[in-house]
């Protein structure tokens, strides 16, 4: 995949929530982090083989995580420029069982019926309101085999503070609260077996867009067997 510079501006009345900075000028490692630790220890705990679809993947805070075990991967997020990051950290060895694809979670996932084994989501789907999260996870089941399985993690009771202290608040964000989540999660995976564990992220700085915030949240962790 070739380097990409031009960052993906955001756009929150389209529900495009990108990050807006060239990738390319950041560290090797995730504007995101390593990685939360609930999500690592599942990540090494759970079951995963075939072939992957990681969704909304980002700059690929856990991407090298997955294809460490899966099969196949397929990376996919709107802003290719992050993308281009995922690829050009990601090992040759690792390449060889890894492609990246560029579309809009919001809209139909462009892949046939039954065509993966398991879909991975993190830090991504609290940003959605419910009707959209409906299409997201109608698509979800779709694209999922039969007995493939689900692990995503949902965001709730965010926080996020600025130097000065105060709040910086994404205006089109839902703001979901803990058991508001749990429930309507538990919902949309009608057709799985589910099971959630409860989360709580302490405080990371976050550099994004110019500027620096504290981001702290609770949240759940969704493992989830397609019946």
């Amino acid at each position: 995949m070739k380097k990409i510079t031009k960052p993906h501006e955001p756009d929150e009345e389209k529900h495009i929530f990108t990050e807006g900075i060239d990738y390319s000028k950041t560290d090797k490692t995730s504007i995101w982090g390593t990685g939360d630790k609930g999500t690592l220890e599942l990540l090494k705990k759970t079951g995963i083989i075939g072939k992957w679809l990681n969704l909304a993947a980002g700059d690929g805070r856990y991407n090298s995580n997955l294809l460490e075990k899966a099969d196949f991967v397929i990376a996919s997020d709107i802003d290719e420029n992050a993308l281009a990051k995922l690829w050009q950290n990601t090992s040759d060895k690792c390449k060889e069982k890894l492609e990246t694809k560029v579309f809009d979670v919001t809209k139909k996932i462009p892949f046939e019926g039954n065509s993966f084994d398991g879909v991975f989501c993190t830090g991504t789907l609290h940003l959605f309101p419910k009707e959209i999260l409906r299409q997201i996870f109608s698509e979800i089941d779709r694209i999922l085999k039969p007995s493939g399985r689900i692990l995503i993690d949902f965001a709730t009771d965010i926080k996020r503070i600025l130097p000065n202290g105060k709040f910086y608040i994404i205006k089109s964000e839902p703001q979901y609260k803990l058991e508001e989540a749990r429930k309507f999660i538990k919902e949309l995976l009608k057709n799985c077996k589910v099971r959630i564990i409860e989360l709580e992220v302490p405080a990371e700085e976050i550099k994004t867009r110019g500027f620096v915030y504290r981001f702290s949240c609770k949240g759940i962790i969704v493992i989830a067997d397609k019946k």
